[in-house]
């Protein structure tokens, strides 16, 4: 799976090319940088530069000192520069200044630390008067790896002929690429035991910040409230940032900050680090996993299952990914394909209870209640702390009419999660089923709270107004949901049904407009639609609303009533007698419906200046 992002890839590629064209001005060698300094030095001239003064500072005389005394420890035979080298090559202070002749390796040095700066390459012609340009001796091993040359400078320090700048946001991205199209990466660069030494020396640093971040995750998981979770989290977060600070190609610090970010709700984040964590080890099956997880949260159900599948073809004993792949397909509406994964995980791992919370939910689905609540109670009695388990099962008894059990095990998902919005959202589908709708409307309120981007909550809470008569108050929840939720059409009936109710016809037109534009078979759209125009006279565009009701449905008594009442007010007394009867034969009290609007057919016959054929009067008098 192709985890480069395009346009990270094309900046990648512009970069190179920008150091290659300036590379065909001249003849150079090049010098990689993780800031940018001052001066291009040595880190003889670095050691003395603060203390002395330019003019009189003879940096040769100095590393002419050095190299008698290094000969003491030396062959009698060894050359200046082999000495120099060696002394570089351990640690100790010289005018070599190191260059290499390939700009890529540059490349590395310029990305290889200080992530939260700009890098730089720079370019250095060959032949000068002001320095020496010196190949050094093939005695060590990352001289050859390296492509390394030296540059000696009677000053200590050089000025660039051309510096290109590489930015603090495309440094991971440089490295990813060097590593995997031309094998330059830590263990190519630095390729002898010294190197591991001296790499050895600052990954234990960033192992030490990386058990740091997993700790802090860890109490961010099993932190009560949402607060402390965040505060957690932010902790991990920094924590593996150090961690990659110091060891860049730490893939494992990528996925674990990608799972705190991800925690977080910073889902773009997440994928970033999963996507780095992919290229750096692309036979890691955490981070394809991790990923499916972000796509589920982002309800991009396919993507989410591709990502699961990737990572169960890596590791086929990854539990979590069949948990994972498992509620894609819930999300699907795939309860049979979930419940075959979540047996899966659950031989992997039997003791999992959240995976027996899960399946519990996959029957809700399936509508067998009997085996979602043993489930449950299966998932309670392996962890009788887990809050979500205690959701399903109130779930479950819920549509099993068990109410009072439902509304028990509500609370004490709130008793043990009282931060999130699961339990009084369930507890308050509970008690509006009940008709305590006051009740409802606390639970929905205190849901809202702490999940205000949850558009269901908003739905619900708006039906309760609507059965309170709170037409206003529904109103408003329904356009925060349309707002969370632009595509549900149902959002947009019930609003304009609230409309009809409060008399606003012209909103409730539009309202249903959009529905049937969303879903043109959307029945009760057409027909609230029709009652609308026919209450603002437009009896033609009411009967094509209600003829549609009717097409859909052939037994909705109402269509074929306030169809037949508008062709009585266009005088067309055969179709208005003809659906009147169908709507009286459908069981519809006809009169009684009639009387509600008009006291009698002469004061219908007296508002609207028509004279109602007798046969309809008598259908509408006469019981």
């Amino acid at each position: 799976m192709n985890t480069q992002q395009p346009d990270e890839l094309n900046r990648v590629l512009e970069k190179i090319c920008e150091i290659a064209e300036k590379s065909d001005s001249g003849d150079y060698v090049y010098r990689g940088e993780p800031a940018c300094y001052s001066k291009v030095s040595s880190t003889l001239y670095r050691e003395y530069e603060k203390e002395i003064e330019e003019e009189s500072f003879e940096i040769d005389v100095v590393q002419k000192e050095i190299l008698d005394e290094a000969r003491k420890y030396t062959r009698e035979t060894a050359h200046d520069l082999e000495i120099l080298t060696e002394l570089q090559h351990h640690g100790g202070k010289t005018n070599l200044i190191d260059f290499t002749t390939d700009y890529l390796i540059a490349l590395f040095f310029a990305c290889d630390g200080e992530h939260d700066k700009a890098g730089r390459v720079i370019l250095l012609e060959k032949e000068s008067d002001d320095y020496k340009v010196e190949k050094p001796p093939k005695t060590i091993n990352r001289v050859e790896s390296q492509k390394s040359i030296f540059v000696q400078a009677s000053g200590g320090f050089v000025e660039p002929d051309e510096v290109v700048t590489v930015p603090k946001g495309l440094k991971q991205a440089m490295l990813n690429y060097l590593r995997k199209h031309h094998d330059i990466s830590t263990e190519t660069i630095y390729n002898d035991l010294h190197g591991f030494i001296t790499k050895r020396s600052i990954h234990e640093s960033a192992y030490t910040q990386f058990y740091k971040g997993l700790t802090c995750q860890n109490r961010g998981t099993s932190a009560k409230t949402r607060a402390k979770k965040q505060v957690w989290y932010d902790k991990a977060v920094g924590h593996y940032t150090e961690a990659l600070e110091q060891k860049p190609d730490f893939s494992l610090s990528y996925n674990n900050r990608g799972v705190a970010y991800d925690s977080k709700g910073e889902h773009s984040l997440a994928l970033q680090d999963y996507n780095t964590a992919m290229e750096l080890d692309p036979y890691d099956a955490g981070p394809y996993h991790n990923s499916g997880n972000v796509y589920l949260d982002k309800d991009e159900i396919d993507l989410a299952i591709e990502f699961c599948n990737v990572a169960i073809s890596l590791n086929p004993e990854l539990a979590d990914a069949y948990v994972s792949r498992g509620n894609a397909y819930r999300r699907q509406e795939n309860p049979d394909k979930a419940i075959q994964d979540y047996n899966t995980a659950l031989e992997l791992n039997p003791d999992s209870a959240g995976t027996y919370t899960n399946l519990g939910y996959a029957y809700i689905a399936k509508d067998e209640v009997g085996l979602a609540i043993q489930n449950c109670n299966k998932s309670i009695e392996l962890d009788p702390e887990l809050a979500e388990a205690y959701c399903a099962r109130a779930l479950a008894y819920n549509s099993a009419g068990e109410m009072e059990k439902s509304i028990i095990d509500s609370s004490k998902a709130i008793e043990l999660a009282p931060d999130d919005y699961k339990g009084y959202y369930l507890r308050g589908r509970t008690h509006s089923a009940k008709g305590d709708f006051d009740l409802a409307l606390r639970d929905y309120s205190t849901a809202i709270k702490f999940k205000p981007d949850d558009s269901g909550v908003y739905l619900d809470r708006a039906l309760v107004y609507g059965e309170k008569h709170e037409f206003e108050s529904a109103i408003k929840d329904y356009s925060v949901a349309i707002k969370l939720d632009p595509e549900f059409a149902g959002a947009y009936h019930n609003r304009g049904l609230s409309y009809l109710l409060l008399q606003e016809f012209e909103s409730a037109i539009k309202d249903f407009d959009t529905v049937i534009e969303l879903d043109p078979k959307f029945v009760g759209a057409y027909h609230g639609r029709g009652i609308a125009y026919f209450s603002t006279d437009k009896f033609k565009h009411a009967i094509n609303d209600f003829s549609a009701t009717i097409d859909f449905r052939l037994d909705n008594a109402s269509a074929y009533y306030y169809r037949g009442k508008a062709w009585m007010h266009l005088t067309e007394w055969d179709k208005a007698k003809a659906d009147l009867t169908a709507a009286k034969d459908l069981g519809l009290d006809i009169i009684a419906l009639f009387q509600n609007d008009y006291e009698s057919v002469a004061d219908f016959e007296k508002k609207n200046g028509v004279t109602v054929s007798a046969d309809i009067k008598e259908m509408l008098t006469q019981r």
